[in-house]
């Protein structure tokens, strides 16, 4: 049960997160900022605060600390470099929606994420 309720926690999180970055990108997007640039920004917005309510509720760590959080952006990182890959072959090679393309990727990170900080990042929790 304990599982379930961290994974419950953890979709939680990142469906805010989520939102948050899509909402980052979108904005970004719309007022002219170059799609790529605009999911960097919004990665960085929505990492850091995804590590803190991570340590704090899903994992139920300690204190956050540098360490931790320059280890969930490494793992956040390289989910993000697959899912700036995957949009760019969407966008660029397939000439996808550069809005609709992002919507279609939102899945990739969470998983990713989930096993790389429950792993790695806050394993001690």
């Amino acid at each position: 049960m304990g599982r379930f309720r961290e994974l419950a926690r953890f979709g939680l999180v990142g469906g805010f997160n989520a939102a948050t970055y899509f909402g980052g990108y979108t904005a970004g997007v719309l007022i002219g900022v170059p799609y790529l640039l605009s999911a960097l920004i919004a990665f960085a917005l929505s990492a850091s605060l995804g590590y803190w309510l991570h340590e704090h509720w899903t994992f139920r760590g300690r204190t956050p600390t540098v360490r931790g959080w320059l280890s969930w952006l490494l793992a956040q990182g390289g989910a993000t470099g697959l899912n700036l890959v995957l949009l760019a072959v969407l966008v660029d090679g397939f000439e996808a929606d550069k809005i609709l393309a992002q919507a279609v990727l939102l899945p990739v990170t969470p998983v990713v994420t989930y096993v790389v900080g429950r792993r790695w990042v806050f394993s001690r929790a």
